[in-house]
Order: C-alpha cells, then structure tokens, then sequence
C-alpha cells in the first residue's frame, strides 16, 4: 500500500514540474528547440482575398462578391440585398 501512495505521489510530482515548465516557456518564447524564424510574411489564401460585406459582415472571396464603385471607393457585397439597404441606408 505504501509502494502505491509513493507512486502515485511521484506521478503527480512530475506532473506538477510538467506543467510549470511549460508555462515557463510560453512565458519566455521559448519554443522547444526550434531555429528562430524571421519576419512572418503574409499568408497567401487559396480561394484569393477575402472582403467584408459592409451590411451584414459576412466575408467572401473578393472575386465572387458584387462590387460598388461609389465615390471613389470600392464597396464588395454578398448579395444584391445587402448591396441594395446598404445604398438606401448611406
């Protein structure tokens, strides 16, 4: 009985020294041995860019959005629903 409760006490020692190590890590960026990488360039996405529909928010692929040129700017739209409150709303 006393070999399983000095078991069990060490499991959760290690454990406790797991979990601190790993804070201590992400606290100090360490990142387990990994070469330090350079400046992140921009992801680019396969289904193109992603605009934001300025009625209801959604995203979508700038290249299936209707589009609005108006005054200058360029507005991209879900559907023509949005599009058409949008414009009585501005």
């Amino acid at each position: 009985m006393n070999l399983i409760l000095w078991i069990v006490r060490l499991i959760i020692i290690v454990m406790i020294i797991r979990f601190i190590i790993g804070l201590l890590r992400s606290a100090f960026g360490a990142r387990g041995g990994a070469a330090p990488r350079g400046p992140r360039r921009p992801q680019e996405r396969i289904g193109g860019t992603l605009v934001q529909d300025p009625q209801c928010g959604t995203y979508l692929p700038q290249d299936r959005a209707i589009v609005l040129a108006r005054g200058g700017d360029t507005h991209y739209f879900c559907s023509a629903r949005c599009r058409d409150e949008w414009t009585s709303r501005v």
